[in-house]
């Protein structure tokens, strides 16, 4: 039998010598060390790389980027890589560490997609550039100042592809407005400017697409077989149960004088009764609330996209060809049932109304648009420094600031004179 017999221990590399000594502040002897290993083999791409980031911590940037750049360029990178950077990068203080990332990221300088064996092996010479035209693009804003000019950035950046080829409501149109908060912020803005608006009450419960199908099929049709549901909000904040000021008739025949609809949906989770499967406008009134049938849910993008092109399909039965603008609020959710967060949920909710809302727009219907207000308050809104929320103390409330930059913008692009 013969004693086993222990492995020689394994010698630290020359290179891992010189990324513990510069990752323990000692510059001077990785320089040294990372020079040492580039005499003996001048095509080192790590040596060559690390010795790139230590000049660049020393202020030379012409010389560190140099290196830098031919040790990316040869590409052989082994594995282990990213955490011998880390922990060089790391060892410095936090400002001079994040501005050499914030570098290496912007000069395309961080070869993490070659990191390993496959990369290690490849022949760039074989690699082929991807195909790239600016005239079929539509780039994300590449420079944070862009942001500094949000009415601006709005129309060259968000807008494009979603305005009408020309206005198409004159300044005396009247458009009904339905739906969540930018439906009423329009109609406060259209009066203030003069353009009838409110002249057909629409009840405010009306902020997800079930609601909103009900109550326009009962417009058109006179049908009320979800009439159990047709719960909205008391200005005391109880609920009631939502009643006509007028005869069916009457609504229809407003409808067929209209020059517009404005659609703005908000909600995809809802309140429903599990026996008859009706959904509830708002939430369910505690008189009638039953544990056993009534359930909150998150409904799908194939359930939105139906209610929203049976929608058009019972507008254009009265108004063929009537201008309709669909918008989605970007009010985050109140709360919600699920067994997760309301941040989370919120984004859930608006997701799959978005996706409902494309594939009705992928009919493409010449009289039907899209206003992203959505993304203009949640996308860009992201990115600035400042919010545009909560200027009331409310958090889920956009700010007048933000309201009215969006309504001005779009009364330029929806008519065909200035309205003020």
């Amino acid at each position: 039998m013969t004693a086993d017999v222990e492995p020689p221990p394994v010698r630290e590399t020359l290179l891992e010598r010189a990324v513990a000594a510069h990752a323990e502040g000692q510059a001077g002897l990785a320089e040294a060390l990372y020079r040492q290993i580039l005499e003996g083999d001048a095509a080192h791409t790590e040596a060559g790389y690390f010795l790139g980031v230590l000049l660049l911590g020393r202020g030379d940037a012409e010389a560190g980027l140099a290196l830098l750049k031919r040790a990316y360029d040869a590409g052989r990178f082994e594995r282990g890589f990213d955490a011998r950077l880390n922990a060089v990068l790391g060892a410095l203080d936090e400002e001079p560490s994040e501005s050499i990332r914030d570098l290496l990221r912007r000069e395309r300088l961080v070869p993490w997609n070659i990191v390993g064996r496959l990369g290690a092996e490849l022949d760039f010479r074989s690699v082929e550039p991807w195909h790239f035209t600016r005239r079929r693009m539509n780039l994300f804003p590449r420079r944070q100042s862009e942001f500094d000019d949000v009415p601006k950035l709005i129309e060259s950046t968000v807008l494009k592809g979603w305005l009408p080829p020309r206005p198409p409501f004159r300044r005396d149109a009247r458009l009904l407005t339905m739906g969540s908060c930018f439906a009423h912020e329009l109609r406060n803005h259209l009066a203030e400017r003069g353009i009838a608006s409110g002249w057909l009450f629409v009840p405010s419960g009306l902020n997800n697409t079930f609601a909103l199908r009900a109550f326009i099929d009962w417009c058109v049709t006179g049908e009320r077989s979800g009439d159990a549901y047709w719960y909205d909000e008391h200005r005391s904040g109880g609920a009631v149960r939502w009643e006509p000021a007028e005869e069916q008739a009457y609504y229809r025949r407003m409808l067929e004088q209209i020059d517009g609809l404005v659609l703005t949906v908000g909600l995809a989770e809802v309140w429903y009764d599990t026996v008859s499967g009706g959904v509830f406008w708002r939430g369910v009134p505690k008189s009638i609330y039953d544990e056993e049938k009534h359930r909150c849910r998150m409904t799908s993008v194939a359930e939105n996209a139906d209610n929203l092109r049976t929608i058009r399909r019972l507008i254009r039965s009265v108004r063929p060809g009537l201008p309709i603008i669909v918008t989605l609020s970007p009010v985050p959710l109140n709360s919600t049932f699920a067994d997760e967060s309301c941040v989370t949920a919120d984004c859930l909710s608006k997701s799959v109304l978005r996706v409902a809302i494309a594939e009705l727009l992928a009919d493409a219907d010449p009289h039907l648009h899209y206003w992203p207000s959505f993304e203009i308050v949640r996308w860009l809104g992201a990115h600035l420094d400042h919010s545009l929320y909560g200027d009331d103390g409310n958090p889920r409330h956009v700010n007048r600031r933000a309201v009215r930059m969006i309504l001005e913008s779009f009364m330029t692009h929806y008519f065909d004179a200035p309205a003020g």
